[in-house]
């Protein structure tokens, strides 16, 4: 049990580390390439859920910008 519970913080405290660092992914619509085919096929269009810019902001650094107000 108490093997498990070290297991367990240490893999938040390598996420958190990580939103730290890296606060942003690859978006998961465009693969991170910031386009998306039209409906037709022909064409290439920004990706909506990110804009074109083919990143997203992580959840753990939405959270962590939560609780410290550095959105504000």
């Amino acid at each position: 049990m108490g093997t498990l519970l070290v297991l367990a913080l240490v893999l938040v405290v390598g996420y958190v580390g990580a939103c730290a660092w890296w606060p942003y992914m690859a978006c998961r619509r465009c693969h991170g390439s910031g386009k998306r085919r039209s409906p037709s096929g022909k064409a290439w269009r920004p990706c909506r859920r990110c804009v074109g810019s083919g990143r997203r902001v992580r959840l753990g650094r939405r959270i962590y910008e939560l609780f410290n107000g550095e959105d504000r």
